[in-house]
């Protein structure tokens, strides 16, 4: 089993710790970082539940992919839009 120690990303400048992994078992192992790069995306740039990050291409532009939901996520996702339409519903005098 592969044990990964406590890699800590940090400004050089100021000590700043920025990341940390904290230890691992099982995990890939650490890869060696040639060139660190950073983006900013504004908040609310995707939806976190449904979507995520998966790479960054070389123009430095994300890559979004959607999350294979779970049944449960399916359902709780489902439950979300009725509560929304419900209330859309009742502030619009129970039209539907």
């Amino acid at each position: 089993m592969n044990k990964n120690g406590n890699r800590i990303i940090y400004d050089g400048a100021t000590g700043v710790i920025l990341y940390q992994t904290y230890d691992s078992e099982g995990a890939n192992p650490h890869q060696e970082i040639s060139e660190l790069k950073y983006v900013d995306l504004p908040f609310g740039f995707i939806n976190y539940d449904t979507h995520y990050i998966g790479s960054i291409d070389k123009d430095g532009e994300p890559i979004i992919k959607m999350k294979e939901l779970t049944p449960i996520e399916l359902e709780n996702a489902k439950l979300r839009e009725d509560i929304i339409l419900l209330q859309a519903d009742a502030e619009a005098g129970g039209i539907l």
